[in-house]
């Protein structure tokens, strides 16, 4: 008979007690001597006190998430197998899995929920570790409100055009700008320079998602809940304490983390991966949206989706100008057709930007992009205009808006 030592140990971290009990049985049916652990924070002590042979790890707990405990685990050298399981996307689990290889843990398979008692058996059977979701809850009172300066926010609508989720899809994407001293008004990569270039960046950003965050807390109360999307600098990619940033705001101002929408530019992911791979987890992982604009045609982004965990990719059609006759060139709509349903298959939307023409949106519905803005659809507009656009219904079409001052 196996003495305590002789077995191979398992130590099951997730906050879902009765799933916890599902795997703790059939691990010890197999042999394994199980501990279970509930509570993020404590995941590190029990696994130095333990020293398991494998760690069934669940991405979303309390206290600490998945990707904080593997960074502390790789800081540790932690020799114990990791299984990770989760009811997200495979993509974000393989990123998380990348993430825990490159800090030199033993990462094997992943498991996706809901799995049967089978899957669990084979995925314990070589000794590995689970990783599941949990999402903490914050009724925070929000904080006051910060003065804007010289910043102001417009909200562009985004059309639904062949949409993979069902229901009334609601989305807005937020657009930045700010008036100089001399009045001028700067925007875009030009403003990502300059708040860059003044150590702004961050303080700006911050700024941008308070006001966004109290205008659809605001519109919540009106019945209506858009998905809005936040375009953030690449330079915060580097920082480890976005991803909770980001959270807490979400929470103080009782913004569901799912109607939040994260931006980001594909030059900050080329070449990049290692850097920023820890914050795009840790983001997906805490419920946050995340949508990148693609350079040219996407053609350098597509190979690189399998491993990102990313909801919508953007591509900028303002260039279909420069083809001739493309609303009826047969190559170039092969070519976005071809990617649209490649990205589509993954799970990932599509976004058409700089719609701005009849020729454009014509095209882009050719190719079955799942959505569209631009010109054509509706131009960025204050927050007063929007939730009328929306409540008359008039939104089911594209519409052309007369430009509003803000």
């Amino acid at each position: 008979m196996k003495t305590f030592n002789s077995k191979p140990t398992l130590l099951v971290a997730d906050d879902d007690v009765a799933f916890g009990e599902i795997v703790q049985t059939v691990a010890e049916d197999m042999g394994f001597e199980v501990t279970c652990v509930s509570e993020g924070s404590e995941v590190i002590a029990y696994v130095e006190r333990l020293r398991p042979t494998v760690i069934a790890l669940d991405l979303r707990m309390p206290g600490s998430d998945g990707v904080e405990i593997i960074r502390e685990l790789g800081s540790k050298k932690c020799k114990s197998g990791i299984l990770l399981m989760s009811g997200m996307d495979q993509r974000t689990l393989s990123s998380v899995q990348t993430m825990g290889k490159e800090n030199n843990l033993d990462m094997r398979s992943t498991l996706t929920k809901p799995v049967s008692l089978d899957a669990i058996e084979t995925a314990l059977t070589p000794y590995l570790k689970v990783k599941e979701e949990a999402t903490p809850s914050q009724a925070n009172k929000p904080p006051t409100p910060i003065f804007n300066y010289g910043l102001g926010i417009l909200f562009e609508p985004e059309l639904q055009i062949n949409p993979l989720e069902k229901g009334n899809i609601q989305r807005v994407r937020v657009c930045t700008h700010w008036r100089m001293d001399d009045g001028m008004m700067i925007s875009g990569v030009r403003l990502d320079n300059w708040s860059k270039d003044n150590g702004l960046a961050k303080g700006i950003s911050r700024m941008v998602l308070a006001q966004s965050l109290d205008m659809v807390r605001t519109w919540s109360s009106k019945d209506f809940r858009p998905e809005i999307v936040i375009r953030i600098d690449d330079s915060l990619l580097s920082d480890l304490e976005i991803p909770d940033i980001l959270a807490n705001m979400a929470d103080q101002y009782l913004v569901p983390r799912n109607l939040l929408g994260i931006e980001l530019e594909e030059s900050s992911l080329i070449g990049k991966r290692n850097t920023v791979s820890d914050v795009l987890s840790r983001l997906r992982i805490k419920g946050f949206r995340l949508s990148v604009n693609a350079l040219g045609k996407g053609e350098n982004l597509l190979p690189l989706m399998e491993t990102l965990p990313i909801d919508q990719v953007t591509l900028d059609v303002s260039s279909l100008k420069s083809e001739p006759n493309y609303p009826n060139n047969m190559e170039l709509e092969f070519l976005y057709s071809s990617l649209t349903s490649v990205t589509n298959h993954m799970g990932i939307q599509v976004c058409a930007k700089n719609v701005n023409s009849e020729d454009d949106m014509k095209f882009v519905q050719q190719c079955k992009f799942n959505s569209a803005t631009g010109r054509h659809v509706a131009l960025p507009s204050p927050a007063r205009s929007i939730l009328p656009l929306f409540n008359e219904g008039k939104f089911a079409t594209p519409l052309k808006f007369a430009k509003i001052d803000s």
